[in-house]
């Protein structure tokens, strides 16, 4: 995640207006967010099924996160749109809001770097946790250098 999240980071400061105007500037952002939540929901989602527990959907992972009490019950209300906004990234692509994509660019990269610190504070049955996030899990659909934490 580390390795997206600050190519994405050296776009802040892209206005809505200039997303609509350059569509490589747009598909760049867009796709560096998209993957970034993915990652967020794919160790959510680990977690939650080494607790034993299975989500339906991607906009439940951050409520069961709370239960468990890996994220803080706010901080899980204030990311549980990700989920929503992937979808949306992923789906609905030829219809994004790009003042959305501009509001997370500009004010929501740090959620991110939030997450990743409350994932590493918990502690799953197995290696503790370190700042080479899940270097110690499997995670075969995904390359261990998106799993870095952010700095």
């Amino acid at each position: 995640m580390d390795r997206y999240l600050k190519h994405v980071e050296k776009y802040r400061g892209t206005t809505a207006q200039e997303l609509e105007g350059n569509l490589d500037l747009a598909w760049v952002i867009e796709h560096g967010l998209q993957l970034c939540i993915q990652i967020v929901l794919d160790i959510g989602s680990y977690i939650l099924a080494e607790e034993g527990i299975v989500v339906d959907e991607y906009g439940d992972v951050f409520a069961e996160l709370a239960k468990l009490t890996v994220l803080p019950a706010e901080f899980a209300r204030d990311i549980s749109g990700m989920a929503g906004f992937r979808n949306i990234l992923v789906h609905e692509y030829a219809r994004v809001n790009k003042a959305k994509v501009a509001e997370v660019l500009n004010r929501r990269l740090g959620n991110f770097r939030e997450f990743a610190r409350y994932i590493i504070k918990y502690q799953i049955p197995g290696p503790p946790l370190t700042e080479s996030l899940f270097a110690h899990y499997d995670f075969p659909h995904m390359g261990q250098e998106c799993l870095q934490v952010p700095t």
